[in-house]
């Protein structure tokens, strides 16, 4: 198995590149990105000379845009450089072009961007210059897009090509790249996505193809570590790069694979980066014996169910704790409470001898790092069948053939992928064969190396994976609540996350109250007031996304102006629920503030319930039980720099003393189609409720300064600390 990189094509035919520069703007910014002056001066001919007229200055930075003849860029106007950053381009307009037909590269934008000029007079002629003084007027262009294309040849014997992903594609293109500082781009928590390439019978007889595409740049750095072609794998590559994923599956058993990996580079074993304006031709060469076992960049998949090897029965909750490759069972109509084993009698309710639990399905799953890494549930067998994810057996552990619909009758058995750092997902009980017919339950699964103890009246700090935290401040009897949000990767004591992938992995998920069914969070290093296109069809900007069994399809953060009964929500476990809301200027607001009909009956308390989110021997913290991070007003220990840091450091011990818990600007969910004040507010649920359409807050943590605890609608969405049920 082998990949080689083709050497550069040296020239280029005349279909290749735009015939004119279309709608060539060009703006002149000062060092700041403060926009100085500029136009747009419409189509330019190639080749012939262009007065401009700029600002002199010492130190200014230049921006030329050749916008090309399609959609695809709009005009910059006196933007500054930072706003010209953040533009998104119309993907599909790039997408579309095809080299090989005559004028199709004229809807190609292309770019240039000079960050030290000096614009001064030099014999009477104004000049641009490097500072140094130096100057040469011939400026170069750049395309926009790169063009990426492999090739390939299979010839293992026993298997197929089935599948091509191109994998950790950033969405969207930049018209100026906004390195980070160790000077890659995008940053890894803006949007990817991942390229599906169906792969053709006849070309998987032949056991040839090829591809070829436009994708944005991704500069993810050098890796050390790859010292060779073989060493360019998972283990070693940046964060974020991006690969070419094939799939070939046995001849005799389609759930038996080989699943390889191509990291994509600019030449040398160690080098991770895709740059703009480049041609990347690879030809992937398959040709071995069995299966390559010494060879790190191929993994053989040969899946048992989730219910093989695996007597791990852990008391019911409706979050499950598992750490990257666990596994565990379950009895579905069971929950814990105080540490006894109590029936779900509100599931057990709802079903009957003929409409109970028939099939187990994967709901959705996160990826280790918003939208790049591996999906934490794992890959399902097919499309019909996620034994080897989640299974479901009778309790004795024969074969299931259904229905029950009573404790002790059946075990779910869920076993999640190895490969991963961590993450969030759900899976869910049907009352139809093969995941038909309508939802009954589900339940969250937290993807985590944090295993704390949930029993025990000690605050501990060390080891991190066990570490858990006593509010004190005010509250010597208060239990120990978790170090970090319910879903979070990272909790933080004592110091702020220094990347935005590290704030975002602090967040965690959002939950309606006195609801069991969590929703993403955002998931970005800007500070967004709205997102209003929460529940679109594609990803909307700004939120951490939600993959499908295949870890590829995008599952909709779907929102509905609509109540139903609480079984009709449980159905729907990832709608989005809020009641019509007033009438203004013929605009209905949809604000709630409630999310079912019966909200008498979906209650948290200091006394677990079965609608509570949190783990087995954990419950939604109260407001008294988190009284002490807002005691006597603001008390964090980051004011000055919370804005960068994304968040607040707050004393829990003492007032301006003691240690300290990080509190992430989150911003929460809205209405039933946004997400609000990314940036600058963190809330945390309490299980106090305010009255039946209004819960407590433990806290609501402005960035600008408010710092209290207030009732809230019931229909938002915010984040849970979970705190121990008994000693």
């Amino acid at each position: 198995f082998n990949a080689s990189l083709l050497p550069s094509v040296s020239t280029r035919s005349s279909t290749d590149v735009p015939d004119k520069l279309y709608n060539l703007e060009i703006r002149q910014y000062d060092a700041s990105g403060n926009h100085l002056t500029g136009k747009d001066y419409g189509t330019v001919d190639i080749g012939k000379s262009l007065e401009v007229t700029l600002q002199e200055a010492d130190d200014c930075q230049l921006v030329l845009v050749a916008r090309g003849s399609g959609p695809a860029v709009s005009a910059l106007e006196t933007k500054t450089l930072e706003a010209v950053q953040s533009m998104i381009v119309n993907s599909s307009v790039i997408n579309a072009i095809t080299p090989s037909v005559a004028n199709s590269m004229n809807a190609m934008p292309y770019v240039l961007h000079l960050k030290h000029v000096k614009v001064s007079t030099v014999n009477g002629v104004p000049v641009i210059q490097s500072p140094d003084g130096s100057y040469d007027a011939r400026l170069m262009l750049k395309r926009l897009a790169m063009r990426l294309t492999v090739t390939w040849n299979y010839k293992v014997a026993g298997y197929k090509l089935k599948q091509l992903l191109i994998q950790s594609v950033p969405m969207n293109y930049a018209i100026v790249d906004k390195p980070d500082t160790d000077g890659t781009y995008p940053s890894i928590v803006s949007q990817f996505t991942t390229l599906a390439i169906p792969i053709s019978e006849d070309d998987a007889s032949k056991g040839e193809g090829s591809y070829s595409c436009w994708v944005p740049a991704n500069v993810r750095g050098e890796s050390a570590a790859a010292t060779t072609e073989i060493q360019r794998t998972k283990a070693n590559a940046p964060v974020g790069s991006t690969f070419f994923n094939f799939v070939a599956v046995n001849d005799a058993d389609a759930k038996k694979k080989l699943d390889y990996r191509v990291y994509i580079g600019s030449g040398a074993s160690t080098d991770f980066n895709m740059y703009r304006n480049k041609d990347y031709a690879y030809t992937v060469n398959f040709e071995h014996i069995g299966i390559p076992t010494g060879d790190n960049r191929v993994t053989y998949i040969d899946p048992i169910p989730a219910s093989e090897n695996n007597d791990n029965l852990v008391p019911t909750a409706n979050c499950f704790m598992v750490e990257p490759g666990g596994a565990f069972c379950f009895d579905p109509f069971a929950y814990q409470q105080q540490g006894a084993t109590i029936t779900n009698s509100t599931l057990k309710s709802w079903c009957s001898s003929t409409s109970g639990i028939k099939s187990v399905r994967v709901l959705w799953q996160t990826k280790e790092n918003g939208d790049v890494g591996d999906p934490v549930l794992g890959i399902m067998n097919a499309t019909d069948d996620h034994a080897n994810i989640v299974d479901i057996k009778t309790a004795d552990g024969n074969t299931f053939t259904g229905p029950a619909y009573d404790i002790n009758q059946c075990r779910i058995y869920c076993r999640v992928a190895s490969n991963t750092t961590g993450g969030n997902g759900a899976i869910a009980a049907y009352d139809g064969e093969n995941g038909t017919g309508n939802i009954i339950w589900s339940w969250h699964i937290w993807v985590t190396d944090y295993t704390p103890d949930c029993t025990g009246g000690e605050q501990i700090l060390e080891p991190v994976n066990k570490r858990k935290l006593r509010f004190t401040y005010g509250n010597s009897d208060v239990l120990p609540v978790m170090d970090r949000n319910l879903g979070a990767m990272v909790g933080y004591v004592d110091m702020v996350p220094t990347s935005y992938r590290d704030m975002s992995k602090a967040n965690g998920l959002h939950y309606q109250w006195g609801r069991k069914d969590p929703f993403p969070s955002s998931y970005t290093e800007k500070e967004i007031v709205m997102i209003d296109n929460k529940n679109s069809s594609t990803p909307p900007e700004g939120m951490q996304n939600r993959y499908g069994a295949d870890g590829i399809t995008y599952v909709v953060n779907d929102g509905r102006m609509d109540l139903m009964n609480l079984r009709g929500v449980c159905q729907n476990p990832t709608v989005f629920y809020a009641k019509k809301g007033q009438i203004t200027g013929g605009i209905t607001t949809g604000i709630g503030p409630e999310w079912t009909t019966e909200m008498g009956s979906a209650v948290w308390g200091d006394t677990k319930t079965v609608w509570d989110p949190c783990p087995a021997g954990w419950r939604v913290a109260s407001k008294t039980d988190m009284g002490a991070i807002i005691l006597s007003g603001k008390n964090v220990s980051n004011d000055a720099t919370k804005s960068k840091d994304g968040g607040y450091l707050v004393y829990y011990e003492a007032k301006g003393s003691g240690h300290t818990s990080y509190f992430r600007f989150t911003g929460y969910g809205r209405y039933f189609n946004t997400f609000v004040q990314i940036g600058s507010l963190c809330t945390v649920w309490s299980c106090t409720g305010e009255s039946t359409t209004k819960g407590y807050s433990a806290a609501r943590l402005f960035m600008d300064g408010d710092y209290d605890a207030i009732p809230m609608y019931k229909s938002d969405a915010h984040t849970i600390r979970c705190i121990q049920e008994r000693e």
